[in-house]
């Protein structure tokens, strides 16, 4: 009796089964609390402590790793991947005794149903990122180039593959092969949304044509999965179980679109616009999730891509996207992903280096080739430039997490053996890998602006209407821009045109937007109040000086860090002559900084070194001000300039000309110098100019004042500066100055904003009145 129980609990704390090539006999299950090392208890015997353990290896050698290879500009998931592999087949795993005590095989199940698990959750994120509006409205550029690419692809590789087989027999690994085949045709969007955000080119030009274009390529991949797999079922299995499960399948999609997805858009929905989701919605939709994640393996479906599919027919955007992607993508890019890339990795073996494995990855590359072959061809035909098509060629080659998990789901299902499996992931790293380092160094967004024709502001003398890019972050900098546009002395006779750009940052989306907005009484097309406000009031701007301001406003939704191409892109398509972007910190009422942002202010750098205009940076102090740059039909506005010379303090003055012609403007225009013996001969006198624009401007007649100031160093120029406290609305300054200038002699020290230059910095420092730093674009400058 008494040994009948015993093996009861035996049988109770033992587990039975495979995993992966393991065969699991009788490993007994510890449901004890561990007792500590001092009283001889080894917490490596313990399921939760084996887990940490691994966890936090996994993230210490992918991080490792990750710094190693950045100097090669290769991606996080490269770098995990190859951080698997050396843990797994190439270092620890050589060790057999030391593999087997961090990763028992016990160990492995539940490490990978962990990570599976956060593959649910992020695929769901993806899913809920992209807006399925984009599938139907390809461009047919995009279309052509995500087909040829797929159908070449697979071409390519079914080539190679029938020369191989008649060459050299591929055994058991035939039926591996071909899957792989189709698998690697597949250019995933969400893989390629990714790559693109990592190497900060996600709205270019080029990157927007390959997520078009790989969301085709995704669509196509996805059908022809379904029907020929089931169908393949159909015809070797000879019944019509293949073709029943077909049916459930779709009927199990469509009540997933018109059940679940109805209930989803509910709970969004109940949240107030403007504010963050409750709690019990949050976790009523991860719910939901998980049901899906079990319905979906019931119907024999994978549970990351049902996730996927579901997220992708929910809404993009906030709020659901943007409270997974707060509440989840720090846990889940840090953890939970790494950690699926890096088993995958550790799955793989050691290639025997065999004829067979030679062949299978003559057939992985030759489908690369061809999916090359047919991005480059398509690409040309549509007038894009060579290296561009190049560089978008190998986008397309490039693989990402989507792929890897079809991957490891193929070697699961044993539709694709060991070997197959571990040459598939280093073809794939050995492509991305390549293909990233390439398009670092081919690829530059802002190359296109060495061939262009350089605007600025004093080159604007020339034209008809000045123009003006404006950039706007959120409301409270409408009101500075609208009084610095008013004060520009728009008129008939000098016409204003002003092209308005929303900036705001991706969230809860995977692709960037760039809208423009064709009538500012709509709605916005993508659904955002407060872009709809900064609209309506730089239409009332219009209106209020109707006949002499023309009005463009657009949107773009895109990351901080490649957000400087959307920019340079509109000013340059809109022929521009400077740009204005606000300053990167905000002052309440009692002169503390109010906000702060870091990514505005590498925004503004960014755009500083890029654009192909003039730059103009907007420090707005007027909540501080005793004089405020506030605009009224009666007042009257003090401008300062302060000029040292240079080619940027040229173009400041000329905007502080244009400025003055404005009825309600008086310009007070500094000459700060030092003492004639100290005079640069090459350096042009600044009263020459002031004169010149009054002896052909009536206007300025009375207007313009001209001060000259002479200093010894950097001591005297802040005692001028200083003088101006209290008695200006706006202070305009370039931001460089002529080369080794005394009167700029010991301010280098303390430059905490060199984007600003020496004086900009100086006049943010303690001062209440605003300030407009200006740059001229250099004509020579190589981007």
């Amino acid at each position: 009796m008494g040994d009948e129980m015993e093996h009861e609990r035996l049988d109770e704390l033992s587990s039975y089964g495979e995993i992966g090539d393991e065969r699991l006999v009788c490993r007994y299950i510890e449901k004890h609390s561990t007792k500590g090392i001092f009283l001889g208890d080894n917490p490596l015997h313990h399921a939760t402590s084996m887990i940490i353990i691994q966890i936090i290896l996994i993230f210490i050698v992918g991080r490792i790793t990750h710094f190693l290879l950045k100097p090669c500009h290769q991606t996080q998931l490269t770098s995990q991947i190859v951080a698997g592999i050396i843990m797994g087949p190439l270092l620890f795993g050589q060790y057999r005794s030391g593999y087997e005590l961090l990763f028992p095989a016990a160990s492995k199940l539940t490490l990978q149903t962990f990570a599976e698990f956060g593959m649910i959750i992020y695929c769901f994120k993806i899913g809920v990122q992209i807006n399925p509006k984009h599938i139907f409205k390809f461009e047919k550029k995009a279309t052509v180039i995500g087909l040829v690419g797929h159908i070449s692809s697979i071409l390519f590789g079914i080539v190679v593959f029938i020369i191989v087989q008649r060459s050299s027999s591929l055994k058991s690994e035939v039926s591996g092969v071909l899957r792989m085949i189709v698998l690697d045709a597949l250019t995933a969007f969400s893989s390629i949304s990714r790559l693109l955000s990592e190497i900060n080119i996600l709205n270019s030009e080029i990157g927007r044509v390959a997520l078009s274009a790989s969301m085709v390529s995704d669509a196509s991949s996805w059908i022809l999965f379904f029907l020929v797999r089931n169908s393949v079922k159909n015809v070797y299995q000879a019944s019509f179980i293949p073709a029943v499960a077909m049916v459930v399948t779709v009927c199990y999609f469509i009540s997933l679109f018109f059940l679940l997805r109805p209930l989803v858009i509910w709970i969004s929905n109940r949240n107030p616009r403007g504010k963050p989701m409750t709690e019990g919605n949050f976790l009523l939709i991860m719910f939901i999730l998980l049901f899906i994640g079990f319905s979906a393996q019931s119907v024999g479906q994978p549970s990351f891509i049902v996730a996927f599919w579901f997220g992708l027919i929910l809404p993009d955007g906030p709020p659901l996207g943007s409270v997974l992607v707060e509440r989840i993508d720090t846990i889940g890019s840090t953890l939970i992903i790494p950690a699926y890339c890096t088993i995958s990795g550790m799955r793989t073996i050691v290639p025997p280096l065999s004829s067979q494995d030679a062949c299978i990855v003559a057939v992985l590359l030759a489908g690369q080739i061809g999916k090359f072959a047919g991005t480059i061809l398509p690409s040309l035909h549509f007038e894009i430039e060579l290296w561009d098509s190049i560089a978008l060629s190998l986008i397309m080659c490039c693989k990402g997490l989507i792929d890897l998990a079809l991957y490891t789901l193929l070697f699961d299902s044993k539709d694709i053996g060991v070997l197959s499996f571990t040459l598939g992931i280093y073809t794939m790293v050995g492509v991305t890998g390549f293909a990233t380092l390439v398009i670092y160094y081919i690829y530059d967004p802002s190359k296109k602006y060495k061939n262009y024709i350089r605007k600025s502001i004093k080159g604007s003398q020339q034209d008809l209407e000045f123009k003006v890019l404006v950039c706007v972050h959120n409301e409270e900098n409408v009101h500075p821009l609208i009084n610095l546009l008013q004060v520009s002395g728009p008129s008939k006779a000098t016409p204003l045109s002003v092209f308005v750009l929303h900036l705001m940052e991706l969230s809860g989306r995977a692709a960037p937007i760039l809208t423009k907005n064709e009538n500012t009484d709509k709605s916005h097309p993508n659904g955002d109040s407060s872009s709809q406000q900064i609209n309506n009031v730089f239409d009332q701007f219009q209106q209020h000086n109707k006949g002499s301001v023309s009005l463009e406003c657009f949107t773009t939704i895109a990351p901080f860090s490649s957000m400087h191409n959307d920019v340079c892109y509109i000013a340059m398509n809109t022929k521009c002559h400077v740009v204005i972007m606000p300053f990167h910190k905000q002052w309440s009422i009692n002169g503390n900084v109010e906000i702060s942002n870091a990514s505005i202010r590498t925004l503004n750098q960014k755009v500083l070194s890029k654009s192909p205009c003039s730059v103009g940076v907007l420090i707005d102090r007027s909540q501080t001000s005793s004089k405020p740059l506030v605009f009224y039909e009666n007042s009257l506005c003090e401008i300062a300039m302060i000029f040292l010379g240079g080619a940027d303090d040229q173009d400041a003055l000329a905007f502080s000309f244009k400025m003055a012609q404005h009825p309600n403007i008086r310009l007070t225009v500094f000459w700060v110098r030092v003492n004639m013996h100290h005079i640069q001969r090459n350096m042009k006198n600044p009263y020459i100019d002031v004169m010149e624009h009054i002896k052909y401007n009536p206007n300025l007649k009375g207007k313009v004042n001209f001060k000259e100031e002479i200093v010894e160093d950097g001591i005297g120029t802040t005692h001028v500066i200083r003088t101006m406290e209290g008695h200006f609305n706006l202070v305009i300054v370039g931001r460089h100055h002529i080369a080794d200038s005394r009167c700029t002699l010991g301010l280098t020290e303390w430059c905490e904003l060199p984007e600003l230059g020496l004086i900009g910095n100086l006049l943010t420092s303690d001062f209440t009145f605003s300030v407009l730093v200006v740059q001229q674009q250099p004509f020579n400058l190589d981007i």
